[in-house]
Parts: C-alpha cells; sequence; structure tokens
C-alpha cells in the first residue's frame, strides 16, 4: 500500500507500507554487498536510512538454502524494509546470469523479501532500436508470467513487487513499455537502466525517461527510479514525480577516492587536505594518510550522510511548497543538469504532466523567482498560463479594457481607482511579463502577486477588444510592443502609476466615449 501525506505539484511524500515497517518516500535504499559491507548497517541506520536493498542473485550464489532457511532478515541483521534485486544489473554489466526468472521470483518471495523485482532485462546505452524492441518485449513477457506466478507463489501478498519498464531513450519503446507494464497488478513501477546515462551527465535524457514513464503508469503508484543515487539529479527527479531511488554510489565513488558533495563529485586529492568531510568528521588530509580500507569506509560513509542530508532538503522543501525553487538552484550548479531543466521548456510531455497532476495551489507558497526563459517552465507558471487561458476566453468579447503596465504599491485591485473602473463595466488587466495579462481580479492572489523575475524577455500578447487604453509608466515603453491589439488601441504613458488617479476622467474618457471635463 502506498499513502501520499504531501503533495507540492508533481512531488510528493508518501508511505509505503511493508512487512517490516513503513517508508517514507521520497526514499533511497542504499546497495549492501551481502559479501563484504563496508559501512555497518547499524551505522547506515544511524544515517537516517531505515530501508536498504541487496542482491538476491548473488545472495542466491553465495548462501543459497541458508538464506531461505533464515530468511534475508535474519542473515543480514536488519529488521528494516529490505528489497533485493533479481540480477537484472548483472546483465547489464556482463549480459548474463545463471539463474531463470522464475527461479529468482521463487527465491526472492523464499527468502522473505519485503519488495522483490522481477528479472528484466535492461536496456543498455548506447544499444541498437532493433535489440531492444526485443529485449523490451521479453521484459513484458516475464512481467506478465510474473504476476501469474505470484497467486501461487505468494497468494496472501507479502511481497512487494516491482515491475520495471525499459526501453531507455528510444521514446516510443518505452511509452510501450511503460503501457503494457502499468497494465499489470504491480505494487512499485521501475524506470529501468539509467545508470549509464548518469555516468555521463546524460541528465536530458533521464528526465525524458521520467517524463513518459510518469505520465503512463498510474498516479497512485510509487516510482522507482533504478541505480539513480547522486544529489545533482535527486531533487529534479523528485519534482517530476520519482519516489524511490537504490544505488550503490555511496560505495562505488568511495572505492575510487571520490567524494560526494551536494553539487558534484571530487576526488579526495582535489580536495584541500583541511577540507573536513562533515560527514564523517575527517580531513582529506587525515583520509589520505590512512590505510585503503579505512579510508574506504569513511568515505562511502560521507557519501551517505551527503544523500540522506538530500533528501531531509527535498522533503522539507515539498512541506514548504518550494520544491521547484530548489530545483531552479540546483540546476544552475551543472550544465548538464541546467541542459535537462531548459529542456522541460520545450517538452509537451512535460506540460500534459503538469496539467494532469499539479494543482498550482498552495498554501504561504515562497517567492517564486523567474531568473531566466528556463524558469517559465515551473509547474506553478504553467498552472498560472492554463488558468489565465481559460478566464480570458470565457470572458468572451469585450467592448473595451484597461491594460497598465508598470509598478504600483499595493496590489491594483486594492484600490479606489480599480474598483470605480470595474463598476463602469471596464476589464482591467496588468501586464506581467511572465504570465501576459492578468485579470485584476486575481492581482492578488499566488503566483501572481509572489513572482519576481530578472533577465526576461517579455511575454507577448494579443487582445482583441473593440476599445483598449494601455497605460504604461515611461520605463516600460519598450513593452508596448510586446501587446498586439486587435481594436481600437490608445496608449497613454505616465511618469508613474502611484500619480493614476490624476488620469482618472481621462481614463473614463477614453473607455466609455464619453469626454469628461
Amino acid at each position: 500500500m502506498f499513502e501520499v501525506v504531501e503533495k507540492d505539484e508533481v512531488a510528493r511524500i508518501g508511505k509505503l507500507y511493508t512487512r517490516h515497517g513503513v517508508v517514507e518516500t521520497p526514499a533511497l535504499f542504499p546497495v549492501i554487498n551481502p559479501s563484504k559491507q563496508y559501512v555497518e548497517l547499524s551505522r547506515i541506520r544511524d544515517l537516517g536510512f531505515s530501508q536498504v536493498i541487496t542482491n538476491a542473485y548473488i545472495i542466491k550464489g553465495t548462501y543459497g538454502d541458508s538464506a531461505r532457511d533464515l530468511g534475508i532478515h535474519e542473515l543480514l541483521g536488519w529488521d528494516g524494509p529490505l528489497m533485493t534485486d533479481s540480477g537484472a544489473y548483472q546483465i547489464l554489466q556482463y549480459g548474463y546470469v545463471d539463474v531463470n526468472p522464475d527461479e529468482i521470483l521463487r527465491y526472492q518471495v523464499e527468502i522473505g523479501s519485503d519488495i522483490g523485482v522481477i528479472l528484466d532485462i535492461p536496456t543498455g546505452y548506447p544499444r541498437p532500436r532493433d535489440l531492444v524492441e526485443v529485449e523490451v518485449n521479453e521484459t513484458v513477457r516475464r512481467a506478465r508470467r510474473a504476476i501469474l506466478m505470484l497467486r501461487e507463489l505468494d497468494p496472501d501478498h507479502r511481497m512487494l513487487i516491482v515491475g520495471p519498464t525499459q526501453g531507455g531513450v528510444y521514446g516510443d519503446i518505452l511509452a510501450y513499455s511503460a503501457r503494457v507494464v502499468s497494465e499489470l497488478p504491480f505494487d512499485i513501477y521501475a524506470i529501468g537502466s539509467p545508470t549509464t546515462l548518469l555516468q555521463s551527465y546524460n541528465f536530458t535524457n533521464i528526465v525524458k525517461m521520467i517524463l513518459t514513464v510518469k505520465s503512463t503508469v498510474p498516479a497512485g503508484k510509487p516510482i522507482h527510479l533504478f541505480g539513480v543515487g547522486h544529489p545533482l539529479i535527486m531533487p529534479l527527479a523528485v519534482a517530476l514525480g520519482v519516489d524511490i531511488f537504490d544505488s550503490a554510489s555511496y560505495m562505488l565513488y568511495a572505492n575510487d577516492d571520490r567524494v560526494i558533495l551536494s553539487s558534484r563529485t571530487v576526488r579526495l586529492g582535489e580536495l584541500d587536505r583541511g577540507y573536513v568531510l562533515d560527514g564523517c568528521g575527517k580531513s582529506a588530509g587525515e583520509l589520505l594518510e590512512m590505510g585503503k580500507e579505512e579510508r574506504v569506509r569513511l568515505i562511502a560513509q560521507h557519501n551517505l550522510w551527503v544523500l540522506s542530508r538530500e533528501l531531509a532538503e527535498i522533503k522539507q522543501r515539498i512541506r514548504e511548497h518550494d520544491l521547484w525553487g530548489y530545483v531552479a538552484q540546483k540546476a544552475r550548479q551543472h550544465p548538464s543538469l541546467y541542459r535537462a531543466y531548459v529542456a522541460l521548456s520545450r517538452s509537451p510531455l512535460f506540460s500534459k504532466l503538469v496539467s494532469k497532476l499539479a494543482s498550482g495551489l498552495k498554501v504561504n507558497a515562497a517567492q517564486l523567482n523567474i531568473l531566466d526563459e528556463a524558469d517559465l517552465a515551473r509547474p506553478e507558471v504553467q498552472w498560472a498560463g492554463f488558468r489565465l487561458r481559460r478566464l480570458i476566453e470565457g470572458m468572451g468579447d469585450l467592448n473595451n479594457a484597461l491594460v497598465i503596465i508598470g509598478d504600483y504599491d499595493e496590489p491594483f485591485i486594492r484600490t479606489q481607482v480599480a474598483g470605480e473602473l470595474i463598476r463602469l463595466g471596464v476589464r482591467v488587466f496588468l501586464y506581467h511579463g511572465a504570465y501576459g495579462l492578468i485579470p485584476i481580479e486575481l492581482s492578488d492572489v499566488y503566483p501572481f502577486s509572489q513572482t519576481t523575475r530578472v533577465n526576461l524577455r517579455p511575454r507577448r500578447v494579443s487582445l482583441k477588444v473593440g476599445n483598449a487604453l494601455i497605460i504604461v509608466e515611461d520605463r516600460y515603453r519598450d513593452v508596448v510592443k510586446y501587446i498586439r491589439c486587435e481594436g481600437e488601441c490608445t496608449v497613454l504613458y505616465v511618469d508613474s502609476l502611484k500619480n493614476i488617479k490624476a488620469y482618472e476622467r481621462y481614463i473614463r474618457s477614453l473607455l466609455t466615449g464619453n469626454p469628461q471635463p
């Protein structure tokens, strides 16, 4: 069972219920090596991880029937939620595993996994399209068979089951896989094999994969992004609807003397010797003087600490309804991530996802900063655009309208002049560079009243009206060219909107056709 307890647009905090406890999502399952684990499981728990993942294929090859007899929790000494992978990663790495899909599925049930994964065929990158088509069809076949088998193997549904989607960068194949797999009653749907893309910082294609799957599978089911565990990409992935991650990055990087930081990964030798790794309390110099095994253990511990802190920050931003503000900050920390962020503005799938799942309704929302064109793709901005278009279209043909371009000390709808103009039957719009024309009835609601913009080209708008008056502060003269009037249009330049009261009679005259003395 999966329960959503908090939302921020598409992102959410949820509770995934398993036999051995509840996993609060978004969550990372650290990969546990059953043969040699450098960071003790008790330390992993202390760092904030109540759930782990291990490899059933390796467990089977190493422990065999002993794991069946003891159970996986007893074997590893872990009493919390435990997920097992099926050996698909080994297929990705080596092209083959010595086990069949039915056998490893049965084994996961028998050892008492809380969450199991079918043995799919992961899509590598690069990979010829014709081979990917064959492999995806085989994964679909295995998914269907697994659901049928589990009715007999696990009639009480004690093990949650993950249904992977495959297809990689071939969007149409991935969409087919997601559509077919989502018709099967899996508890969790997974996005398969982004690992090789992550290694090359190909965040744009990872984002496309997330959007393809998220826009297809049932909205109420959790989404697992296989093999991703880096603080650079995690906020954006969660913002797009990912709930679960798993990764051995903390350990793999440590083995190579690489240190995970919030915005990057660096080699230990590149750090100043006095630089302290907060997750282990040791300086780079101290670590370099240690033996290999102890150094790896402490770097891995630090890497896990960074990942834990990142997840805590993501959850806090969701609770503050400001995750996209955090995503915008993160995106500007790495050029590859920024390219992925910019690509959202050109993605029909993202717009579809926003219109389907985002609400735009926020309580105590933070300031919304539009720094450049890329920020116009944010769900809050897109949702506001949808709402404005529907509202203006619903107004029908307008006889007269007033458009105001400039800055005012308070929301214009609260001014005396605004009230008088409304009573005259005049439609009043405020022009905003990010949103276009905003009816003054909405000028003091989110996000219009909380948006600041920097370095943004004004949005072009059209206004179909019999008679329009545009009042422009002198410093915004260049903005007038972005408004196209269909009908009579008069432009009035003023030194400041603070003095608009002085033009009241003139405004009435132009808009009503009744000259005022």
